[in-house]
């Protein structure tokens, strides 16, 4: 496991609109509040970050709302997903919400992600905690909770790992 990244295995409940799953962990950077927080709140660096954008297109009227296209390729969970991420609650340099709705592949995913900064190693290195929420229904409901929650968590490793990578050298 990486020394920088902490997940709780997703909590799952399933409905007639879908499956709806309970995310969390943290991430270890080796960076202040400040640098990680450029990062987190910079559009190309998250669009560089996510597994599968290429870009993150701004939405006219909007200051922290973007389209994207993803092209996911894990196991049967592969195709291009449409949607839009939303930043709200956005509290410099603590933290904010990341809302995201899309649809691809016949299903619908929603859901949010609320992100946490703080210090840690004093001041050197920063702690990032989140807490998230995925609404899944249509055809990706029907796969299997285990494969969805395992997909969600690798890809959200693959996230805090490609922003780390964008860190400044020291």
């Amino acid at each position: 496991m990486d020394p920088g990244w902490g997940a709780v295995p997703p909590q799952t409940r399933s409905g007639e609109a879908g499956v709806t799953m309970n995310l969390s962990g943290n991430y270890s950077f080796d960076a202040d509040q400040q640098t990680v927080w450029g990062l987190l709140t910079d559009p190309n660096a998250i669009a560089k970050a996510l597994p599968g954008v290429d870009a993150l297109i701004p939405i006219e009227g909007e200051s922290m709302a973007w389209r994207a296209d993803a092209k996911i390729g894990i196991s049967i969970i592969s195709g291009v997903f449409s949607g839009v991420v939303r930043m709200t609650d956005v509290q410099p340099p603590q933290g904010y919400r990341l809302n995201v709705t899309g649809e691809g592949q016949q299903s619908v995913v929603n859901g949010f992600a609320n992100i946490v900064l703080s210090p840690a190693a004093g001041g050197a290195k920063t702690t990032l905690n989140w807490t998230g929420e995925a609404n899944i229904s249509g055809k990706l409901a029907g796969i299997g909770q285990r494969l969805i929650g395992s997909a969600a968590s690798m890809m959200a490793k693959q996230f805090f790992q490609g922003l780390a990578k964008q860190l400044p050298s020291t």
